[in-house]
């Protein structure tokens, strides 16, 4: 069968393939072509055929060009009066197969391309180009209405660069970018067609402007319109990481349950993968259920998908006919509007009006199934055995239990980390959204940046709690709202139609009232952690075995569990307190304050990796800690919070927190006049050690003498000894040595006395630096090595570092740089393993001297800018009068030897560096 085409390069092709023509012949088939059969004049051939002017050969040559094509195409030219008509009876003919299918793979070029234009053909060829224009767009927006986007893009992309000028590719290419999250070269398109038209001397019309104008605001109205889902309301901003996780696991499992705890954003994002998903299936379902009381679901179901029951047949049996696909009549009546239902519709099919789908690919959301969990459980459990073609996506606080069901946790948007500006992290983001519809316009400023960022942060990114907060910005200054974080719950109120998500307390409520007795009790109690916590801690507070009723909070995401602890988001945690009352209050705190008095009386271990171990527990816990002492002060027994605050000391100064430690102990040792003097005694030692640590001097030599004086007073022989060591370096630091070599002989004499083989190794460590100072190096030597002799004995490796670190500074003195460096790097080994940072960066600054005084002025002059940095982002500047000169000297000397340009680079350098990089190069 001969098969004729014109959707490119003219041709006439048969089973064996593509038939030869002359240019001339082929000419004249187009014109016949063009002309579908009808008969056409010699004369309007002629004048196709030559259109600037026949010759007068040119009636013999027509006759021979006719003879020709009837070598290719046979009798299907037939002479009639006049003229010629060619015959398409029983012949494809590909423009004709276009007109009726509007098939765009038809097309290979431009119609009638290669063949000279006269008038017919040139009139044919540009109505087919309108009409495959017309198929173009038809199929472009098919595409968008079913998601495929970048589908869309891909093509109308080619198209668009075929027609510059086309605002209609142009506006279809726009909306395709624009939903595949690609709004800058969306708008680059307007940009380039826009100047295709000024060209033109043309420009965009008002459509194409608006559309513009609609993707620089990133206007909620442009987002994909999915059948069954209802509009949004607002855009969608982040959660782009979870939303390509959930699509993936939509596509692996059967039954994909989101939970999350109230406000989190568990519907909506639900409803975002079913709107980018929903183009795979044939239709599209949402059940809202938050407002089911009573009664079966499957009314609902039916409800929703627009199923009608049938008299006598039980409604699930209905609902599970038609998804199942055994029910092929006729489509029932779609249901009434019910305000308390979300209506849904399956995608019009050859423009007919929506109707619901008898099996296929069936989508749906069973939202917000949490207090009908077991209900929704047995629904979702028949329809899906029931049905090969459905999927269903849950939102649930709790997963509903069912095999094969895969959980996706949702928490809060990311937002940036403690200390850090992040205009780009998804929960500011949506703060920068909301405020700026909230102040018709007006965004955050960049002073507000900070705050913002703080703001999101101790909201744990909860988009409703975002939200609430967002919308008081009509009101009020984004710093009062931080101010009044205190009182959240009153706070984060709004005016939403949903009542559950009118105030951040009635979310909380409605998870709160699903619980039962005994997971409402623990819940309430473990409001007395200000961060994280272990079982063991949660068993202290809740005076029993907390692991059932915590387990079933955790499923129900009113507690999160990770990294081995739990954790109470702010909200709930504020929720919480705010439901813990009277005598379950004083006892759940009274509770809190025991289980930390019995922890940190323990000291912390000497060995590296249990120390470590040790401060990042403490660090984890540091907040509830300091909430403990704070209750204790103001509301219960004032000692136990200063028996928490002595415990607390070693951390606060290795942490570098020694101004809030001295704090804590301020106020503890004010609310405790009358504690026992042994308590007493250990606190002043505590605030003494961080009053030196931090610089203050003055008030470390006060504080360490009201200590002595106490525990003298209480004769306390260990408290004597530790306040005779601690007041010999404070004095030392003073640079009274007289005092220190006193405070310091009366110690070893003491620790002797009493055999404290600990107390021995300290004085003499301690004695020996404040005779070190004194230039006495003959006698310091002796005691800093039966230091090191006795902190080895023990197995104390902090004292060992430091008896290495004062034998170094000694060596080097004395002109032995090789013993000093390595007893320097032992320290620093020791310094590492533990995580002193004031210790790592006492033994940067012994090497960086060593460096210096052999020849390498720019390498020890990089550590010691280093050091420098980093002391004065401790809070931990040097004491050791001795050590402060050698310091000063070896830098100066450092800065002499190298010039302006040179020392400017090292401070870069030193600036780019972080400690941990240079303690691991050191190390190496």
């Amino acid at each position: 069968m001969l098969r004729f085409e014109v959707l490119g390069p003219v041709r006439v092709c048969s089973g064996s393939g593509e038939l030869t023509l002359p240019p001339k012949p082929r000419a004249l088939l187009a014109v016949l072509l063009a002309a579908r059969g009808r008969p056409v004049t010699v004369e309007r051939l002629l004048g196709e055929l030559w259109p600037d002017g026949a010759p007068s050969t040119a009636s013999a040559t027509l006759q021979m060009h006719v003879s020709a094509l009837r070598k290719v195409v046979g009798d299907r030219i037939r002479t009639v009066p006049g003229g010629y008509q060619l015959d398409l009876g029983g012949a494809g003919f590909d423009a004709a197969e276009f007109e009726d299918a509007g098939d765009l793979g038809l097309w290979r070029g431009d119609a009638y391309e290669g063949v000279p234009a006269g008038p017919s053909v040139a009139a044919d060829a540009a109505r087919l180009g309108e009409k495959r224009l017309a198929a173009r767009l038809r199929w472009a927006e098919q595409a968008l209405d079913q998601g495929r986007h970048v589908a869309a893009a891909t093509e109308l992309a080619g198209w668009a660069a075929a027609e510059p000028a086309g605002e209609g590719l142009a506006r279809l290419l726009m909306l395709a970018l624009y939903r595949s999250g690609r709004a800058g070269e969306a708008l680059g398109v307007f940009g380039r067609t826009a100047k295709a038209l000024r060209d033109l001397e043309a420009r965009p019309g008002a459509e194409l402007e608006a559309l513009a104008a609609a993707v620089r605001r990133q206007d909620p109205i442009l987002d994909r319109p999915a059948p069954g889902l209802p509009a949004q309301r607002n855009r969608f901003i982040g959660r782009r990481a979870e939303l390509d996780r959930l699509l993936g696991l939509l596509g692996e499992a059967r039954l994909l349950t989101v939970v999350g705890p109230g406000g989190a954003g568990k519907t909506r994002i639900s409803l975002e993968v079913v709107r980018e998903a929903a183009g795979e299936y044939d239709s599209v379902h949402v059940i809202e259920l938050a407002e089911h009381r009573e009664g079966p679901l499957a009314v609902r179901v039916a409800a929703a998908a627009g199923i009608r029951e049938e008299p006598g047949i039980p409604i699930l049996d209905t609902v599970i006919a038609r998804f199942s696909g055994r029910i092929l009549g006729p489509a029932p009546e779609p249901a009434k509007n019910d305000p308390a239902l979300t209506a849904t519709a399956t995608p019009a099919r050859d423009g007919r009006p929506d109707e619901p789908a008898a099996g296929g690919r069936i989508l749906m959301i069973l939202d917000n199934c949490e207090h009908v969990r077991a209900d929704a459980a047995e629904l979702a459990h028949l329809l899906l055995a029931a049905c090969p073609g459905l999927r269903l996506v849950a939102t649930s606080r709790e997963q509903l239990g069912l095999p094969g069901e895969v959980i996706f946790t949702l928490g809060g948007l990311t937002t940036p980390s403690p200390g850090v500006t992040d205009p780009q992290a998804d929960a500011v983001r949506l703060l920068a959204d909301r405020v700026t519809a909230a102040r018709g316009g007006a965004g955050l400023t960049p002073a507000e940046q900070a705050v913002a960022a703080e703001l999101v942060r101790r909201l744990d990114g909860l988009p409703l709690a975002i939200e609430l907060a967002a919308a008081r910005l009509r009101a009020l200054p984004l710093a009062e709202i931080m101010s009044r974080l205190d009182r959240r719950l009153d706070l984060l109120t709004g005016t939403s139609p949903v009542a559950r998500h009118q105030t951040m307390r009635a979310a909380i409520d409605w998870g709160y009232d699903l619980l039962d007795l005994p997971q409402q009790d623990l819940l309430r109690r473990l409001g007395v952690f200000a961060g994280g916590f272990d079982l063991a801690a949660a068993e202290a507070v809740h005076g029993g075995d907390p692991l059932d009723p915590l387990t079933q909070l955790v499923d129900r995401s009113m507690v999160e569990w990770r990294d081995g602890r739990y954790r109470l988001i702010e909200t709930i945690r504020a929720y919480a307190r705010e439901r813990l009352a009277g005598d379950e209050r004083v006892h759940a705190y009274r509770r809190l304050v025991e289980l930390w008095v019995e922890r940190l009386a323990t000291p912390p271990p000497s060995d590296g990796p249990r120390h470590t171990a040790w401060l990042s527990g403490i660090a984890a816990d540091h907040d509830t800690i300091v909430a403990a002492i704070d209750w204790s002060l103001r509301d219960g027994d004032p000692e136990r919070g200063l028996t928490i605050a002595s415990g607390m000391w070693w951390y606060w100064w290795i942490a570098g927190r020694m101004i809030e430690g001295r704090e804590w102990l301020g106020r503890a040792l004010e609310a405790a006049p009358s504690a026992a003097p042994s308590l007493r005694g250990r606190a002043l030692r505590a605030a003494a050690a961080l009053a030196r640590n931090s610089g203050d001097l003055s008030d470390a030599r006060t504080l360490g003498e009201e200590c002595l004086v106490t525990f003298r007073e209480a004769d306390d022989r260990a408290g004597v000894l530790a306040a005779l060591n601690n007041l010999l370096i404070t004095a030392q630091a003073q640079e009274d040595y007289p005092a220190s070599l006193e405070f310091g002989q009366e110690a070893i004499r003491a620790a002797e006395e009493a055999g404290d083989q600990r107390m021995i190794a300290a004085a003499s460590n301690n004695t020996a630096g404040t005779l070190r100072c004194m230039g006495r190096l003959d006698e310091a030597e002796p005691l800093f090595r039966r230091a090191l002799d006795g902190f080895r004995a023990l197995g104390d490796r902090r004292g060992e570092a430091a008896a290495l670190s004062n034998l170094s500074t000694t060596d080097r003195r004395r002109g032995r740089p090789a013993p000093a460096r390595e007893a320097m790097l032992a320290a620093l080994t020791i310094y590492t393993d533990h995580g002193i940072t004031e210790g790592q960066l006492d033994a940067v600054e012994g090497l960086a001297q060593l460096d210096i005084a052999a020849g390498d002025a720019a390498g020890g002059l990089r550590l010691l800018a280093l050091a420098e940095r980093e002391r004065a982002t401790l809070g931990a500047p040097s004491f050791t009068p001795d050590e402060i000169a050698d310091k000063e000297s070896a830098e100066a000397t450092a800065r002499s030897s190298l010039g302006t340009a040179e020392r400017a680079a090292i401070y870069r350098e030193a600036d780019a560096l972080t400690l941990s990089e240079v303690v691991n190069a050191l190390l190496r």
